[in-house]
């Protein structure tokens, strides 16, 4: 199933309508020459919601938890209460990650690794979500690029609507 994972910035991340986003997860999430996409969380989780609960296109979506799973924890897992792709180990918690798991399964092929002889890559197709909906409402992009450097990463300015 395809997993879009995000950042999320947290209220008390912000400070004086600033945000910092750690240059290690500009790195980790790939956008060092792209965008960061803004989202208003409230709306964005009624949309996602919408999609989910008829059985549509997602498959399931929230803040990862960052823990060990305890024994009612990984019951829960089994019995199918509790989606086991939201938790990863605390090593990962500064990664402050958002999921969307989609409910349709993707292509995937295996290709040669030519820096190991023998290995094969998985490569896996793209999946589009269709949310019949426009973000505009509630949502805005920056260029990575154009933010300002600051002591442990980027600064995104807010946009008063926030």
């Amino acid at each position: 199933m395809p997993i879009y994972c995000m950042y999320t910035v947290h209220e008390n991340d912000t400070v004086n309508n600033c945000i910092q986003i750690p240059m290690r997860m500009i790195r980790e999430f790939g956008c060092a020459d792209g965008w960061i996409g803004i989202v208003r969380y409230d709306s964005f989780a009624r949309l996602i919601d919408s999609h989910t609960t008829g059985g549509e296109e997602v498959y399931a979506h929230g803040a990862i938890s960052y823990g060990i799973p305890g024994p009612k924890l990984i019951e829960e897992i089994f019995q199918g209460t509790i989606c086991n792709l939201l938790i990863k180990t605390p090593k990962y918690a500064y990664q402050q990650e958002y999921r969307i798991i989609g409910s349709r399964p993707v292509e995937c092929r295996l290709s040669p690794d030519e820096n190991h002889l023998g290995c094969k890559i998985e490569e896996y197709g793209h999946a589009e979500l269709d949310l019949s909906s426009s973000l505009a409402d509630f949502s805005w992009k920056a260029s990575v690029p154009s933010l300002e450097e600051s002591q442990d990463g980027l600064m995104l300015e807010l946009p008063h609507r926030v």
